[in-house]
């Protein structure tokens, strides 16, 4: 049985409750989280392609374009992650929604206990998640300030 998770319930009644009138522009937010989701599910997609290969199979071209596909998936959600840490949301639903997804797994298949993908991208060896993520708290704490 699935049923709707408490962080994506709370996402979804901030947005609506906290989204101003019709005539307000869209939150650069938003799509920049569901860029994010869909080079998530990439990922998840591509690594149990590269992992489901059966034994032997590892110098033929499935291999190859599994391999080619999982590095390419990894580069989009590495990517997305940077957009996501370094754009700034302009409403407060856009806010809540980021501060949700900051705190949620970086990966599908992680439990809901791991770090976050704030905590994952200040490890991260690549130094511009790393800055955006290191930012990325004082910038949005001098945002709530001012989106109205």
């Amino acid at each position: 049985m699935t049923g709707i998770s408490r962080r994506p319930a709370i996402a979804a009644a901030a947005a609506m409750t906290c989204t101003p009138g019709i005539a307000q522009a869209p939150d650069p937010i938003l799509p920049a989280l569901e860029t994010f989701r869909i080079a998530q599910t990439a990922l998840a997609d591509a690594t149990k392609k590269a992992v489901d290969l059966p034994q032997g199979q590892w110098l033929t071209a499935s291999y190859v374009e599994a391999n080619s596909e999982l590095k390419a998936a990894y580069d989009d959600l590495k990517k997305a992650q940077l957009e996501l840490l370094t754009t700034a949301p302009t409403t407060r639903a856009g806010l809540a929604s980021l501060l949700i997804r900051l705190g949620q797994p970086t990966h599908t298949d992680q439990p809901s206990d791991d770090p976050g993908l704030l905590v994952e991208a200040l490890c991260w060896h690549d130094e511009p998640t790393r800055k955006a993520a290191s930012t990325v708290l004082s910038r949005l704490a001098e945002l709530s300030l001012t989106i109205a």
